[in-house]
């Protein structure tokens, strides 16, 4: 036994002294490489990407997971110092893409922070988490939009669509032009609206941020805007000092006049709007993301339709707008229930035996005055337009691992796998449908009514010099091509009013120059048009203009009806099913 005892402790000397020679000897090649066997050696050659070096220390015994006094893994190094190669080693190796260090942060914003976008576009390939936040409760979108990083926002956009809004909120609580320029290019609406009623452009004018007031007014923020207070984005950059804006704000880049657009006019400058974004579009110039995605966290009750001051139908005329049929296989179109129709709603007459060219575009004679797409189509009325079918998505491929899984225990093959699945399952969760909405506009004028009473409305006219003027019917108001048709009250329900019956006050003009006709209501914003989206068949690239009340065909011969257009969505229902669907703004950027 004595014997034995002494072999075993003979052996165990043994390998302790081999154990201890393979150290040493890693712990020399280590050295030679430039590096030591210690924390900060680990983390040097992280940041170097140094993955032979790595690789010899984990080898030599050395502890990869160890963390630095502000709790970070080689991983959030590697992702903070934008070392590809180094974090796919770790990931490799079984690191979790969401670990988070003492502050809550991961490794995606530690990326998003360095302003390492290929790394923020390689970790949300791996399955990193965007939705995470940090202690102080920011995701990594919030923390690219407060720090100006517009790279970041633009590939965090799309993980994001129902924070957007927010997103641009903060964008211009923090005055980041660039960033607000970003998200509004990938569906952000200049409409949204603190929960005090703060818009953006208001947010913006209040701190002092000339740059995003500029670029805000630029691309369609009203400056009419007011809180439930009566505050406007004048009235709060006067009370916060800011003279140079408040000017900018009373003048504005374009000019402002009283008058109502037609929808020929609407269409054309959201359409040339959209041609700016995307100069190369075509028809296969859809973003991969920008069909829309639909599932059961979208579909939801359209409680909003009947509350004009959310956009809905009450007020249509109700006229039928029908819209242009757009066919995929260059075939010509013969529907007489759904026929071509001009934004007026009369028949499009074709010659007879004329073919569509390929992809649905009308020829130049049909489309008269009417706007153009990118690919070429006119932009036409989605009533009675046809769509074309769902469009299916191909699925991800699998990212590839850095090494082979011979190199890997199934541990760490697993964690690598489900890390990878994450980001593969993120892209396919949802199923989608070709309609994209891609724009939303409604034009509210220099003009509040103020008060009716006795057929005599009193306006006040926003502007450099302010001023109240009381008109009544046949006259005309001054500085302007309008005259009031009708000065009259009548009773409404809406949510503003708990549906309870409520007389309103009415100014009805007509532009005399167009020959459009808009109702004004007293205590809310008068308007150069109604709400309006415009939206996109993806699969096609045909364009159309939507508006509340409108109905559209799929071609399995589905009807639709718009519910109610709103700067972030169009809600739209399936009439034969009652199933109510909302299309997110993508913004022309998907």
């Amino acid at each position: 036994m004595d014997i034995f005892r002494i072999f075993l402790i003979c052996a165990f000397v043994a390998v302790l002294g081999g154990c201890r020679k393979k150290s040493e000897s890693v712990a020399k090649e280590v050295r030679e490489a430039g590096y030591a066997m210690t924390a900060e050696g680990w983390f040097e050659a992280v940041l170097n990407n140094d993955v032979s070096v790595l690789k010899k220390m984990v080898g030599g015994g050395f502890d990869e997971k160890i963390k630095d006094e502000q709790g970070r893994n080689g991983l959030h190094i590697a992702a903070e110092s934008g070392s590809r190669e180094a974090a796919e080693y770790l990931l490799n190796r079984g690191f979790s893409v969401d670990e988070v260090d003492e502050a809550g942060q991961t490794p995606l914003m530690l990326a998003v922070l360095a302003d390492k976008t290929e790394m923020v576009k390689w970790l949300l390939r791996q399955g990193a988490d965007p939705k995470l936040k940090d202690k102080n409760g920011f995701m990594a979108l919030m923390l690219a939009v407060t720090n100006g990083r517009k790279a970041e926002v633009e590939e965090l956009a799309t993980y994001h669509r129902e924070d957007l809004d927010s997103a641009l909120l903060l964008a211009a609580l923090v005055g980041k032009a660039e960033v607000i320029d970003a998200l509004t290019n990938y569906g952000a609406s200049v409409y949204a609206r603190m929960e005090d009623g703060r818009t953006p452009l208001m947010l913006a004018a209040q701190n002092g941020h000339r740059d995003a007031v500029a670029l805000l007014i630029d691309i369609g923020a009203s400056r009419f805007a007011t809180t439930d207070n009566g505050d406007s984005a004048l009235s709060l950059a006067v009370a916060a000092g800011h003279g140079d804006i408040a000017k900018m704000i009373e003048t504005g880049f374009v000019g402002d006049k009283l008058a109502l657009e037609s929808d020929e006019e609407v269409a054309e400058a959201m359409d040339e709007y959209l041609d700016e974004m995307q100069p190369e579009a075509g028809i296969d110039g859809v973003d991969e993301d920008g069909l829309l995605a639909l599932d059961a966290d979208t579909l939801e009750g359209n409680d909003q339709k009947d509350d004009p001051a959310n956009g809905g139908s009450q007020g249509s005329d109700g006229s039928a707008e029908a819209g242009g049929l757009a066919a995929l296989d260059g075939s010509p179109v013969v529907d007489h229930e759904n026929s071509r129709r001009d934004f007026s709603g009369n028949p499009v007459t074709e010659a007879p035996g004329r073919q569509r060219e390929a992809g649905g575009q009308a020829g130049s004679e049909a489309a008269g005055s009417r706007s153009r797409s990118a690919v070429g189509r006119p932009v036409v009325s989605l009533e009675g337009a046809r769509i074309s079918q769902g469009v299916t998505k191909p699925r991800s491929a699998a990212v590839e691992p850095a090494m082979g899984n011979a190199e890997r225990s199934p541990e760490e093959v697993g964690a690598r796998e489900n890390s990878r699945q994450r980001g593969i399952a993120r892209e396919e969760e949802q199923g989608e449908l070709p309609l994209v909405m891609r724009h939303y506009r409604q034009r509210e004028l220099p003009v509040e009514v103020r008060e009716v009473s006795g057929g005599v409305a009193s306006l006040h006219l926003i502007g450099p010099q302010p001023r109240t003027v009381n008109v009544k019917a046949g006259e005309k108001i001054p500085d302007s091509n309008l005259v009031v048709i009708r000065v009259f009250s009548r009773t409404e329900q809406g949510k503003l009013n708990n549906n309870e019956p409520l007389e309103v006050g009415i100014v009805e003009v007509e532009d005399s120059l167009s020959g459009q006709r808009r109702e004004w209501i007293a205590g809310r914003p008068a308007a150069g048009h109604d709400p309006v989206a415009m939206v996109e068949d993806a699969a096609t690239g045909q364009r159309y203009l939507a508006r509340p009340g409108q109905r559209f065909y799929s071609e399995d011969g589905r009807e639709f009806l718009v519910n109610d257009v709103r700067p972030s969505q169009l809600v739209i229902e399936e009439v034969a099913s009652g199933e109510v669907r909302t299309l997110p703004l993508r913004g022309p950027k998907g």
